[in-house]
């Protein structure tokens, strides 16, 4: 019995005459940014476990804030380095996931680039931010109160750092709706931002004895005026 195709008699002209494979575009950089971020907590494990699991301890605990700077931290340290630079991948990954799904700058660009520019712009921004303390520190003749929440506000990044990782990993590769991680992300580094503004006004009031006034003049000079600053740059410029 001679079986004709069911299409064999359409009008439609016939442009390939062999199968036309199915074409996927997959993203390796991101993949490289999981595996490096993997390694990273493998050797904090290997080498830190027990420094690690005080900075984030830190975060929540006064008393264990304490006695981390009374056994005088050092930044400079290969795990205080390596969690910064954790956080500083992780927080840029955050903005390239928000930048890539609203399309806010950088759209010209591939999204490798966009990564790095916005780890540049972060990592750039984070120095200079940390810079003005210390500067703001040493101008006003501050030895204690700038240090104090410097030094706080830096643990809390860092343990900032490790608490995004699992979301942005989910985000990417995650089977859900990766807004749904991306909203989680969003909810803890604010949450975590709230809080460190709220220990410093506790350094300042409780602890300092320092004035509103005071008080809103350093968060405008430590934290709300550099950032409006950053976005009114990068939303102009780009």
């Amino acid at each position: 019995m001679d079986v004709q195709h069911i299409f064999n008699e359409h009008l439609l002209p016939r442009h390939n005459s062999l199968p036309v494979p199915v074409e996927s575009y997959v993203l390796v950089w991101p993949s490289i940014y999981i595996i490096l971020g993997l390694i990273l907590m493998v050797v904090l494990k290997v080498t830190s476990f027990t420094k690690v699991i005080q900075v984030i301890q830190s975060c929540f605990s006064m008393q264990t804030l304490r006695q981390i700077e009374r056994d005088e931290y050092n930044p400079f340290k290969f795990y205080a380095i390596t969690l910064t630079f954790f956080f500083l991948i992780n927080l840029s990954f955050y903005f390239y996931k928000l930048n890539n799904t609203y399309k806010l700058v950088f759209i010209e660009s591939q999204s490798s680039v966009q990564f790095l520019l916005l780890f540049f712009i972060t990592m750039l921004f984070f120095t200079l931010k940390n810079g003005l303390a210390r500067g703001l520190a040493l101008f006003i003749g501050d030895s204690k109160l700038i240090p104090e929440y410097t030094y706080s506000s830096f643990m809390i990044t860092q343990t900032l750092g490790i608490l995004l990782f699992p979301c942005l990993v989910m985000a990417e590769l995650g089977p859900f709706n990766n807004m749904i991680f991306i909203s989680i992300a969003s909810v803890i580094l604010i949450a975590l931002q709230a809080f460190k503004w709220y220990r410093g006004v506790m350094f300042a009031f409780v602890d300092n004895k320092v004035g509103f006034l005071q008080i809103f003049t350093y968060f405008c000079s430590l934290e709300i005026l550099p950032t409006l600053v950053l976005v009114k740059f990068i939303i102009e410029k780009y």
